[in-house]
């Protein structure tokens, strides 16, 4: 069965109500589409299923700021992308322990992975560079841009979100980096 937008709404509020059953249909109706998403993402299946469930726990944590001129899946794919990606970050900073301060390291030192203030600042100043980018590009192409390359939406959800054919945001995608570059070379 098709969820139309209006059922859609009318279930999130009755969760933002505190509705035990729209949780659980919330859950029921994305759960399966959201943990094969993240699937493409982590190939442990343990692993995604506790990502799953973390993506459902900040979705309710945080339902009162999602924005209903969005489609609910996206702001729901994009909160797993996140959490996928929070949760590779971990894994990869070596955990330090109160027992093990203070002892010689049997390990060679790895360097972490957590950006210094610097690269965070060359980060941000290509992000602004990137929306300045975007912002001179035509009509057509700056909406689709802003959702691919800011937001880091699936092609699939920007042609939901547009209400576009999935050819079409490939289409525009594909222009818009070459326009993107052309605007950089120069």
């Amino acid at each position: 069965m098709k969820v139309t937008d209006t059922d859609e709404h009318e279930l999130i509020q009755r969760a933002l109500s505190g509705k035990q059953e729209a949780y659980t249909q919330i859950v029921n109706q994305y759960r399966k589409s959201v943990l094969s998403y993240i699937s493409t993402i982590v190939s442990n299946p343990e692993d995604a299923e506790d990502i799953c469930q973390e993506t459902f726990h900040k979705c309710f944590r945080y339902l009162e700021a999602y924005n209903f001129k969005y489609a609910f899946s996206t702001w729901l794919y994009t909160i797993a992308q996140n959490t996928a990606i929070d949760f590779h970050k971990k894994r990869k900073i070596p955990q330090v322990t109160s027992s093990s301060i203070g002892q010689e390291s049997t390990t060679p030192d790895i360097e972490s992975t957590v950006p210094s203030p610097e690269e965070n600042m060359i980060n941000d100043q290509a992000i602004e560079n990137l929306i300045k980018s975007i912002q001179n590009l035509d009509l057509k192409y700056r909406k689709i841009s802003e959702l691919r390359f800011i937001h880091e939406y699936p092609l699939e959800e920007i042609a939901k979100e547009m209400n576009i054919p999935l050819n079409t945001v490939k289409t525009r995608v594909s222009r818009a980096k070459k326009l993107l570059n052309d605007i950089w070379k120069s």
